[in-house]
């Protein structure tokens, strides 16, 4: 299943984005009002979970500066890659958006399909926030 958010403009440059989501400890500024838990592991891990749902453990996995930082699922029931996208406008703006890769059973993405989706365009426009 793949899923992608709405994309985001933001005033500010891909490489100054592209380095604040480099440091896990900056999606706890980002996460959606409903996160009843985020702790940070290391530098590159991190576990947060949905009020209702089980935790999820993610591991900054593949970065190409400064457009993509690959996000992936570990320790989990779920197994995914969520996929961070910036894109330069100019100097001093660029797009963002994440898409949801996971590979999920039928029944499973039928139960989940609509808070990823709540979920990853909630992290998308959040990223305003490191600004």
């Amino acid at each position: 299943m793949i899923l992608k958010s709405t994309s985001s403009n933001l005033n500010i440059s891909d490489i100054e984005l592209f380095e604040k989501l480099s440091i896990v400890e900056n999606f706890k500024i980002i996460m959606p009002d409903n996160v009843s838990k985020f702790e940070v592991i290391d530098p590159n891990t991190l576990i947060f979970s949905l009020k209702g749902m089980p935790a999820i453990k993610l591991v900054i996995g593949e970065k190409k500066s400064p457009s993509l930082i690959e996000l992936n699922s570990s320790d989990s029931k779920i197994n995914f890659l969520l996929t961070a996208q910036i894109k330069k406008i100019d100097e001093n703006n660029c797009a963002f958006s994440l898409e949801f890769n996971g590979d999920l059973n039928p029944m499973i993405q039928m139960m989940v399909k609509t808070p990823l989706q709540s979920f990853i365009n909630d992290l998308s426009i959040n990223t305003a926030k490191l600004i």
